[in-house]
């Protein structure tokens, strides 16, 4: 369901970000294929990461 969202639904995807289903191959991809909202929603999850 996530990456039928990420692939039919742009207005959607930024919430795909927060979903702690997604994995990191779509979090590439919804970084990739962008949308309203999308950086933001990136930079605050990345932002929020600790540091390595």
């Amino acid at each position: 369901m996530l990456w039928f969202i990420a692939e039919h639904e742009p207005e959607l995807r930024r919430w795909l970000v927060a979903n702690p289903s997604a994995d990191a191959a779509l979090l590439e991809y919804v970084a990739q294929a962008g949308g309203p909202g999308v950086n933001r929603a990136l930079t605050i999850l990345l932002d929020g990461l600790p540091a390595a």
